[in-house]
């Protein structure tokens, strides 16, 4: 309900959120879409990027988001949340954080800034959440792990967020998106 969705076309996922310049929490409803059905703790999410004008003032936030260990209802969602950036300017990101209920209420785990964190089009990005442990990759490379352990259920997915700008639904997203369990 707080959250906007993700739409789809053949070959292409991409997000729906408003953009522009908007206040919290309502800055915060990311297109969310999750797997259904029953998945194990242990996940693997990994997606190929799809992104066709890179914003290179660092006016813009294009982010593509992979999902873990998430659950949405009405007014809740919780879970974890991989985001990068896409592009590859210095104010470029990958990080992680942990939605813990409401719209807007989340706690950044890991910050990473740099070009070195940002994607692009065909960038492959991939999550892994094994116990407590959460590791981050960028077309095969490892950038980040963390230790959570707050969340142990749920499902895996998708998202993206969009600030800075309107008018470009559908110029980022993922054209790839596979899910495992063990």
């Amino acid at each position: 309900m707080d959250w906007t969705d993700v739409r789809t076309t053949p070959g292409f996922a991409f997000g729906t959120e408003i953009g522009g310049r908007r206040k919290a929490p309502q800055m915060y409803d990311d297109s969310t879409a999750l797997l259904k059905g029953q998945w194990g703790p242990d996940q693997t999410v990994e997606a190929t990027v799809h992104a066709v004008n890179p914003n290179q003032d660092g006016k813009v936030f294009e982010e593509v988001e992979l999902r873990l260990r998430s659950v949405i209802t009405p007014h809740v969602c919780t879970g974890y949340e991989v985001m990068f950036r896409c592009t590859k300017i210095p104010q470029a990101y990958c990080n992680i954080a942990r939605w813990e209920g409401p719209l807007g209420k989340f706690k950044m785990l890991q910050e990473s800034h740099g070009s070195e964190y940002g994607v692009k089009d065909g960038d492959v990005v991939k999550a892994t959440m094994v116990g407590k442990i959460l590791t981050v990759y960028i077309n095969g490379a490892q950038k980040v792990q963390i230790s959570d352990g707050k969340f142990t259920g749920g499902n895996p997915g998708i998202g993206y967020y969009l600030e800075g700008a309107t008018g470009v639904i559908g110029d980022f997203g993922f054209s790839k998106f596979r899910a495992t369990d063990r």
